[in-house]
């Protein structure tokens, strides 16, 4: 699961500054069989670490109303009208039910259906320190992963392998990125990035993802900052974990996203979206397909993402990436961005302003009309009361 800060990680166009202060198997029909995955009892088996004296940001407050039932579907969200982020039970979807609430931290994600973990920074600004919690739902109780003095950009992207016990994460300073493999082993540094250089950021074509694959044999970073205009190593990697061999690079690809169910990583090229498996085949899954922020379903089936149109506005779609041949689904004719899945079944998108050439929506990108909605893949829309999405569970179909 990419990182992101809420369904708006792909609108606006930013400026980076410069860093100066301290601080699995497929198929070629039908839809593939998914791999078994046996979680781990106790996610992140290894100690706390000690901040070193580093002044922590603080926890965010964490309070759950009632226990989250076994083999529930789950949601990391803010709700319309309300405050504070929820994990919401959305078994039955037509009766959702809030059982956490969260007020602080950015940057969430499940790690498992009664563990989560997010980000606190001391500041909003580029070089503050931050730090990484884990939250044990059914204790609320909160323990360190890791902290850093000095937060440079990328610094908040990060994935958990999926049965838990591993983490990657991209450390950013003023020396540059780094990549690293964290696990009861020990800290692994993957590879050394290099320095993010000052220039603009189109979301729509810029990105930074780690992840590992469904079967957790194999981990990837895929980012687009510190190649400019030579980087001292790729900024897109496959490396196998058993023994940090590097399996597939690239100097340029983004929109990456791991299949749910196989060890494929697909992502967009200037040709389309294509993917990588660990039998080294490169193929394409969707000739010209220009992607942004690919959201896979937990069963491996299909991927959820939006596309530009000719006005500048995004449209949402499905592809399904279980057929030979790739075929889409249009989500709306309507504008929407943000597509993600929140079932296998289900996408929650937000509503975009229309663009035209008479009022075209410029570089700051489409405003939002402050409606959101879920749609089935069969394209059937309905209003949603969920205002930001972060993260579902599960992430696979067997967890």
């Amino acid at each position: 699961m990419r990182p992101a800060q809420a369904f708006r990680r792909g609108l606006a166009v930013i400026v980076v500054p410069v860093m100066v202060a301290a601080c699995g198997n497929t198929t070629s029909g039908g839809h593939p069989t998914p791999t078994a995955h046996q979680p781990a009892s106790t996610p992140f088996a290894f100690p706390s670490p000690s901040p070193n004296g580093l002044a922590l940001p603080p926890r965010a407050t964490v309070t759950c109303a009632s226990k989250i039932p076994s083999g529930a579907k789950l949601a990391l969200v803010t709700l319309r009208g309300g405050s504070g982020i929820v994990v919401r039970d959305i078994t039955d979807v037509a009766q959702p039910v809030s059982r956490c609430a969260i007020s602080g931290g950015g940057y969430l994600r499940f790690i498992n259906a009664t563990h989560i973990s997010y980000i606190v920074m001391s500041s909003s600004d580029l070089g503050a320190s931050g730090a990484l919690y884990l939250v044990d739902l059914q204790t609320q109780t909160t323990s360190l992963v890791r902290s850093w003095a000095y937060g440079g950009y990328l610094s908040w992207v990060y994935a958990w392998s999926p049965d838990g016990s591993a983490l990657t994460y991209l450390n950013s300073d003023t020396t540059g990125v780094t990549w690293h493999l964290l696990s009861a082993a020990g800290d692994r540094t993957l590879s050394t990035l290099g320095a993010v250089a000052a220039r603009d950021v189109n979301r729509d074509n810029d990105d930074g993802m780690v992840g590992f694959s469904a079967d957790g044999k194999y981990v990837a970073v895929a980012e687009t900052f510190t190649n400019k205009p030579v980087g001292p190593a790729p900024p897109f990697q496959v490396v196998r974990v058993a023994d940090g061999k590097l399996m597939y690079s690239r100097t340029d690809g983004t929109m990456a996203a791991w299949s749910a169910s196989t060890a494929r990583l697909y992502f967009r090229t200037a040709s389309g979206v294509q993917y990588w498996d660990p039998s080294g085949q490169i193929g394409t899954a969707a000739a010209g397909l220009t992607w942004i922020h690919p959201s896979p379903s937990a069963d491996g089936n299909h991927i959820a993402y939006t596309a530009l149109d000719a006005q500048g506005n995004h449209k949402a779609a499905v592809i399904d990436v279980g057929q030979a041949g790739g075929a889409t689904i249009q989500l709306s004719t309507e504008p929407r961005v943000g597509a993600s899945f929140l079932t296998s079944e289900l996408v929650w998108d937000a509503g975009e302003t229309i663009c035209t050439t008479v009022t075209p929506c410029g570089l700051g990108g489409p405003p939002l009309t402050g409606v959101t909605y879920i749609s089935d893949l069969a394209g059937v829309e309905s209003e949603s009361k969920i205002h930001d999405f972060y993260d579902s569970w599960p992430h696979l179909i067997s967890q």
